[in-house]
């Protein structure tokens, strides 16, 4: 769980990110601002979605994940990541560099709609993968979910 800035006045929107581990498949959502409130908000709506399959959640130490109320017990435990450690969320950080290539550091995320959002959240779920024998995200992601 991770956010990504675009200009860093602490005004715009950011994009929230978050990462399933096995399958590596990216759920990416626009969000209002970097504060607990919008992040809390839209963490709720991911939870009723893709809580069944949630176990556990790993969140940068971010102001914004500090009062992390959304994730409702027995969904999925909520652990913090050490200050300076990215190491311990490799996979998140390599994720956020793959979105920086549409959505380059300094853009304004105010331009951009959920529909684009969604445009990087699709290329980067059916982009194979070497770690997952060239299968997609997507794929790996539709069967653990069905099964």
């Amino acid at each position: 769980l991770d956010t990504v800035v675009g200009k860093r006045n602490g005004q715009e929107s950011v994009i929230l990110t978050l990462n399933e581990r096995q399958s590596r498949c990216q759920i990416l959502r626009l969000i209002g601002g970097r504060d607990a409130e919008s992040v809390d908000y839209e963490l709720a709506k991911i939870c009723q979605i893709y809580g069944s399959i949630m176990k556990s959640v790993t969140a940068d130490n971010g102001a914004e994940f500090s009062a992390v109320v959304a994730l409702p017990r027995g969904v999925a435990d909520l652990y913090y990541a050490h200050p300076y450690r990215s190491s311990e969320r490799g996979t998140n950080e390599a994720h956020n560099r793959m979105i920086r290539r549409d959505v380059p550091k300094g853009l304004s995320m105010d331009i951009l709609g959920p529909h684009d959002i969604q445009a990087v959240e699709s290329k980067l779920n059916n982009l194979p993968r070497r770690q997952t024998g060239y299968q997609t995200p997507k794929e790996l992601f539709s069967a653990a979910s069905a099964g």
